[in-house]
Order: C-alpha cells, then structure tokens, then sequence
C-alpha cells in the first residue's frame, strides 16, 4: 500500500501562513481584538433555557401525541405542598392543619395562583360533603381521629391529597402560569420558595417541602448559574497557575489568559447576537472552551520557547513555532470541532446547542491562536526572561526516559495494551442504558427530599396519562365502549407496577350509582344518552378538583387515563409501557392510544440519544479519520491513527461496565465528544513523526523527534485539561460532576497511550515502508 496525495505541501501554506501572520500581526491583533470586543456586546443577550421541553428527543413520535394530548387537555401549571406529620402523628394534628390553613391564607402571594386544592377544602364528588366544615382549631383531637377515618375512607381523597398512612398531605396551588414569560415563571418559583420558607419559620414541627416544574427550572438555573460563577474563575486559575509553573513563567499565564478571555468573550457574545439560549447541558460549554482554549495556545508557546532558548530572535522563534505549528494545530481544531459537531445527530436540542457552542468557540481559539496570540506573545515577553526561565523544557527528562523505556519493553507494553483494550471491549456491553431520574437533583436539594417523602409515605413513582382516541364523537362515552375500558382498567390495577388507574369509566359509574342510592347500581349504564346526560348533569355542579374535561374531551371522542405507578428506574418504565401499549393494541385494534406524560419522554429519550449518539460518534470518527488523512497526506497513517483514538474511551468505558455499569443519555454524550478531545495527542505526534520520516530519518530517531518536540506540550495540555476538568467534581450540577468523573481518566489515558503503546505499534506497522516510499513535500 501506498501513499498517494495531491494537496499542496506543507511547508508551503505553513511558511506563507507563518510568513504573514507575524509580518502583518498587528494589523492582525487590531482586527482580532476590535471584533471580540464587538461581539462581547451581545454577552447581555444571552439567556438561559431551563425549561424540561429543551432535553427532550424531537424524533420520539410520543412528542405529537403529548402535543396532542395537551391540546385535548390543557392542564394548568401547580404548585405542589407536602406536609408531613411528625414520629407517631397523623396530619390531622392540629398543628399541621394550621400549617395548611396558613397556605390557605397566603397562597395568592405566588403570581398568577388562582386556587387552593387541600384536605381543608376537600368536597367529596361522590357524596357531596365536604370534610372539614369549619376551621381545624374547632375540632377536638378526638374529633379529628374520627375525621381521619373518614378520610382514609375516601379513595379519591387517599389516591391525591393523601397518604395510606395518614402521615403525608398535599395542597395543590393551581397558577396560570403555562403562557407566562421564563422571567414570570422565575418569579412563580421564588415566590413558592419564599412562602415555602415563611411557613416553615412558623411551623418549626411540621415537615413542609414543595415541588413544581418552575421550581425545577429556578433549581437548574441557580445551579448554573452557580457553578459558572463559582467554578469558572478556579477553572482559569487552576489552568494559568499550571502553565505558569510548566514554563516557569508569569507572562506567558498572562498570554494564555489573554487569549482564553477573548475567546470566551468572543464565543458568548456570538451566542447573544445568535439567539442562543443556555440550557443545564450547553451551561458546560464555557468551561470546555477554557480548557480547549489553554490547550491550543500551548503548542504555539511551547515551540515559541525552545527557539527562543536555542537562541532565536523572537520575531524568527515565532515565525517557526506558527510553522510548525500551523498543520498540527489546525488539524486538531477540525477534528475537535468535528467530535463536538457530531452532537447535531442527536435530537435532544439541549444536547446539539451544547456541540454547537463548544464548535463555534473552537473556530474562535483557532482563529485567535493565529491572530491574537503571537502578537501578545511577542510583545509580552522577552528574549532574556524567556532564557532565563527555561532551564531543561517541561518534562524532556521524563520524556526522553518515556523513550528509551518503550523501545526496551516494547513486546511487552505492546500486548498489555492490546490485551487491555481487547478485554474493556468486550466489557463494553455490560453497561445498560438505564438510570434513576431522580439522581439528576442535587441530593441536598428541598425538592428531592419531596420525592423521598412522597416516596416513603405513598410508595408512588411517575404519575402516567395515557389519551385514547375513539376518533369520532361521542364514541368514547358509548356503554360497550365503556366496557371495554373498564376491562383494560381492571387489568392496569392488576399490575405489580400500578399503584392506582382512574378514567372517565369511575366517573360515570360513581354517578349512576349516586343517582340511584343503590351500591347495585355501580356499573355502567346500558345506553348512550344516559350516560351522556349523567355527564352533562354533572357538568354543571363539578367540582374544581374533579372537573369533568380532565377526564374526557367537550366532543367526547377522547378520554384519558390515569396510572399512579410504584416507584420504578427509567427501563423499568419503559418496559412497563411497552406491556400497557402491546395489551392495549391487542384489545382496541380499532382506536388509538396516545401517551401523554412527560416523564415517559424522558426515559424514552435514554434509549433514542443513544442510538443517536453512536450514530454521530460513527460518523465523527469517519470523518475525523478522513481529516487526518488529508491533513497528514497519508492513507496508511490515517488509518492507524484510529487506534489511539478509540481506545481512550473504550478503555475507560469498559471499566465504567465494570465498575458503575449504568449509562445516561450524557454519560453517552461524553463518551460521543471524547474523541474530539483525545485525537489533538494523536495529530500533533503523528505529525511531527512523519515530518521527520519523510525527510529521511529512520524509525526510532523520528519516534524519539516527535516525543521531544510535542511531548512538552501535550503532557502540559493533559494536566491542564485534567487540572480544570477535576474542579468540575465541586458543581452543582450533576452534568459537570460527571463530566470530571469520565473526561480526566480518558484524557490522562489518552496521553499515556500515545506516549507508550502509540511507538509500539509505530515500530511494528511502520516497518514495510521506506523513507523514500513516503510522499515528501
């Protein structure tokens, strides 16, 4: 085999670029530092999306029919209370119904609530009492033992204000908060955090949580915005600080930051004119650029010094760091971007805004490693600081030991790694795409101790609707019809996973018994029109808690259903729907089901990202691959460069199979982009290896060239890329822990491969060719 190329040479565009970029720098750095400025403005236009709806799949047809079913059944945004009873106590205490008086009284002080669903307010729709007729100090504690019987009593107030045990009870605010602005929807969640906080002051005994989905988003957007606030700055720090001690040197940190701020600057800004808005996954973007942004400045300071120290004039000492720096560099930031940008296959728009932000700021730290940072470096630094700072290049010890230790034990590094990379392959499917919802909230957090409560006191996990469409009208409130609900009804509640099943099947039959005073006559009636007019009759003294377009639509050709189920991980939901929807197929084949939860979405989305994401990991490495064999010119050494490429990741993830074994869509969204992070080692050793090959050196000098000459900077790049990514365990968000949790061992490992097993398999398939064999420029 061999290689063939017809792209120009590289010493000929790198010369003219480094020729130009330092003749004409500051015209350069001018341009570059008055267009990042310019762009910065846009940094207030910026915006943050913490909305549920921006993690969703768009492919998952179960999105038309919740869009349906919205449309059908338009629900309310509301406001969820728990109160829970002291050891040894009920919730009818009077303490803890004075707690709910209290939200009673105050409730209107969260914007746009409209009212209050409670035990106090409680009116039964079956008898039409209701069970508190004063207020709670009235009753004696004898008194209200006998009120909680009654209550435990009533199934219809045990399946939604309370608890089995009598220990839990919700008072539920409903706001017309659905159309309202994000920054309304902010003020809905602060408001409900500060009532939550005033009752609990005074309410010390009482147990009081609450939940919301603007609660969620106001809880994701503080923690965003704590962890860019808080973590960014360490980020920086930590990255300036590790450069300033791997050069010995203060005024190459201040370099480095300088071109990072314009970068972070430039990209955020671009975002504001943009449109784009940050969700809890893209909230990482800035943090990934820093760190890429660092990286991509050490090449071109790294070769800048070691002219310099050899005694380079620094105008020359630049030209030929951008030299040899310029196929390397630029080959890396394609890739990069390539890696990020493979994002777009998949259809959770969080998740493609989060690809498309790190690769727009990838072409900013490109462009500005080339028009910003040679001009700052060569008028930052001097000559003499420089020489006096260097003393022996960052790690050229260790380095040339690295060498020497490879070709004595090159048999056996070359099978343990090959062994190594054999079996964590084959580990790889131990992992399971699974994961509890739950452990996306910080465990700290007031509205994960809701679910705990909830949890422990109603053994209840996701709330399902499911929408069944009879098509025409009125066919969904015909007797057989009916009937046959109420069959697959029994066999819902049959079920291990179910906890309670309610539909417009309970309604109509609690009516027609309510209507004849007789228990025989809980059933469905014989013909339409009775049921119709029971329906329509009830229309008109419905309660606000049960009304009757909850159940079934104003043409009465659509119902829904409702499954309380026991708590279940993601697979366990899916499976269970996959059962619901295969039995239901099987006794209606003549109407449709629709699925109308939110939370389904979300655990179907585990499944689709994945596909999706090896999809654009597939893609990505192709394409990766292809860069790599036009940049390097070189078929072969395009090939061989997927090996050190792919094993990072499937190395770290077959220990994850190992060791954790559960995977989420953004463990897979990590183990997508890591090979953008991970290919920079590959390019710039590769790369300098066959500029030596090809000018006629043989095999263990060119192996020992590019380790010396790229080392420094990439063993540099790998701390600070592991330095930053480590601070990322202290967040908040549970994105950025994970992120430290996998990208600091893929990229340490990433170095470590290319240091010690990439020369292993260079000696080895390297050997059919001759110096002269390869394409020289």
């Amino acid at each position: 085999m061999s290689d063939v190329s017809s792209s120009p040479s590289k010493s000929s565009i790198s010369n003219r670029v480094a020729i130009f970029t330092v003749a004409h720098r500051k015209i350069l750095v001018t341009i570059a530092a008055i267009t990042s400025l310019l762009l910065a403005s846009g940094i207030p236009r910026t915006s943050f999306d913490t909305s549920l709806g921006a993690l969703l799949t768009q492919s998952d047809p179960y999105l038309d029919e919740l869009r349906v079913m919205q449309e059908e059944f338009p629900s309310p945004l509301e406001v969820s209370f728990a109160f829970v009873a002291g050891e040894n106590e009920t919730v009818f205490n009077h303490e803890l119904l004075q707690a709910i008086a209290d939200l009673r009284e105050n409730f209107r002080a969260i914007p746009f609530a409209t009212r209050i669903s409670s035990l106090l307010s409680y009116e039964s729709p079956e008898t039409g009492r209701r069970l508190f007729i004063t207020a709670p100090a009235n009753y004696s504690a004898s008194e209200l033992r006998g009120l909680s019987e009654v209550a435990l009593n009533d199934r219809l107030l045990t399946a939604n204000l309370l608890s089995d045990d009598a220990r839990l009870s919700f008072a539920t605010i409903t706001t017309e908060g659905n159309d309202v602005s994000a920054a309304e929807r902010l003020q809905i969640a602060n408001a409900v955090v500060l009532l939550r906080d005033q009752l609990r002051d005074r309410h010390p005994t009482v147990g009081i949580h609450a939940n919301s989905e603007v609660m969620l988003e106001q809880s994701s957007q503080q923690a965003m915005l704590d962890d860019l606030t808080s973590l960014m700055p360490f980020v920086i720090l930590a990255c300036v600080l590790a450069i300033c001690y791997c050069f010995r040197s203060a005024t190459l940190g201040i370099c480095i930051l300088t071109h990072t701020l314009f970068t972070l600057l430039s990209t955020i800004g671009a975002l504001g004119y943009l449109g784009f808005a940050f969700n809890s996954i893209s909230i990482i973007a800035p943090l990934v650029l820093v760190i890429i942004s660092v990286a991509n400045s050490v090449h071109i300071i790294s070769i800048y010094k070691q002219a310099l120290h050899r005694g380079v004039e620094k105008i020359e000492a630049m030209r030929e760091s951008v030299l040899h720096n310029f196929q390397p560099v630029t080959l890396a930031a394609l890739t990069t971007a390539i890696g990020f940008s493979s994002l777009n296959m998949c259809s959770s728009p969080a998740i493609q805004e989060f690809g498309q932000i790190v690769a727009l700021g990838i072409v900013f730290a490109y462009v500005l490693t080339l028009l910003l940072l040679p001009a700052v470096l060569i008028w930052m630094t001097s000559k003499r600081e420089v020489i006096a700072s260097s003393g022996v290049p960052f790690m050229e010890g260790t380095l040339q030991k690295i060498s020497a230790f490879t070709r004595r034990r090159d048999s056996s590094i070359f099978w343990i790694c090959t062994a190594l990379a054999i079996i964590t392959f084959f580990l790889l499917p131990l992992n399971e795409t699974d994961f509890d919802r739950l452990d996306f909230i910080a465990a700290d957090s007031d509205i994960k101790q809701f679910y705990d409560e909830v949890s422990t006191h109603y053994n209840r996990g996701p709330a399902l609707t499911y929408g069944i469409d009879a098509r025409t009208a009125q066919a969904a409130i015909d007797p057989d019809f009916l009937r046959r609900v109420e069959e697959f009804g029994f066999w819902l509640n049959q079920q291990a996973a179910v906890e309670s099943v309610a539909s417009l099947v309970d309604v109509v039959k609690t009516i027609n018994r309510v209507q004849h005073d007789d228990v025989g006559f809980d059933r469905i009636p014989d013909d339409i029109d009775t049921v119709s007019n029971y329906l329509l009759g009830y229309a008109l003294v419905q309660t606000e808690d049960f009304p009757l377009f909850g159940f079934v639509n104003l043409e009465f050709s659509m119902m829904n259903i409702f499954v309380n189920a026991t708590p279940m991980s993601n697979q366990q939901l899916i499976d269970f729907d996959s059962r619901v929807t295969k039995k239901f197929q099987q006794d209606f084949p003549d109407v449709d089901l629709l699925h109308g939860s939110g939370i389904l979405l979300f655990s179907r989305m585990d499944e689709l990202v994945t596909i999706e994401l090896l999809q654009g990991y597939s893609i990505s490495l192709l394409l990766i691959t292809l860069s790599l064999i036009v940049g390097m010119r070189s078929i072969y050494f395009g090939i061989l460069s997927i090996i050190p490429n792919l094993l990072p990741a499937t190395m770290v993830f077959g220990f994850w199979a190992l060791f954790v074994g559960q995977l989420d869509p953004f463990v897979m969204m990590l183990f997508s982009i890591s090979i953008g992070l991970v290919v920079d080692d590959t390019v710039h050793l590769l790369s300098h290896y066959l500029e030596k090959r090809r000018a006629g050196l043989d095999q263990a000098k060119s192996i020992d060239y590019a380790i010396s000459t790229a080392g420094p900077a990439l063993s540099i790049t790998t701390i600070v890329l592991a330095l930053g990514t480590t601070i990322l365990i202290g967040a908040n968000t549970i994105y950025f822990q994970q992120a430290a949790k996998l990208l600091v061992p893929i990229v340490v490992l990433a170095l470590a491969l290319d240091l010690f097993y990439l020369p292993t398999i260079l000696r080895r398939f390297d050997k059919q060719f001759k110096p002269e064999n390869i394409v020289t420029s």
